[in-house]
């Protein structure tokens, strides 16, 4: 599916900007903090709103960020993912199952961490993946 990997490389970019050696531990640690940074109302669930206003802070190689347009797009394809109940925001543990998923996706050889090599290797196959 196209979106786990566009949704792999915001996760990405979320979770960990300078990662040298990710586990999951320390991978979940920031999805929560990042979870309630972007809960802007502190409901406990991400609005579609909110989701678009943490992608267009998000930072992209040169210290770029998404335009609007892009930052809706990659916004609606994470609620699309995230939401499995479909009750329109996402959850702090559907953004955590998410987070899970695109984890054992980057972690290639399953040791429990993901290294630059595999996060490279996941990002190059996400922007292959949005290329199509």
């Amino acid at each position: 599916m196209k979106t786990l990997p566009l949704i792999a490389v915001a996760l990405a970019t979320i979770a960990s900007p300078a990662l040298a050696q990710e586990t999951r531990a320390t991978a979940t640690q920031k999805l929560d903090a990042e979870f309630a940074a972007s809960d802007a109302n502190k409901d406990g669930f991400l609005s579609p709103a909110e989701l678009e206003a943490r992608m267009a802070r998000m930072k992209l190689g040169g210290g770029r960020t998404l335009d609007a347009t892009h930052a809706k797009r990659v916004a609606a394809l994470f609620l699309a993912r995230a939401d499995t109940n479909k009750d329109g925001k996402v959850s702090q543990a559907e953004s955590a199952a998410l987070m899970g998923q695109v984890f054992s996706a980057y972690d290639l050889n399953r040791d429990g961490k993901v290294d630059a090599s595999e996060l490279a290797k996941a990002r190059a196959a996400g922007k292959a993946a949005v290329g199509k």
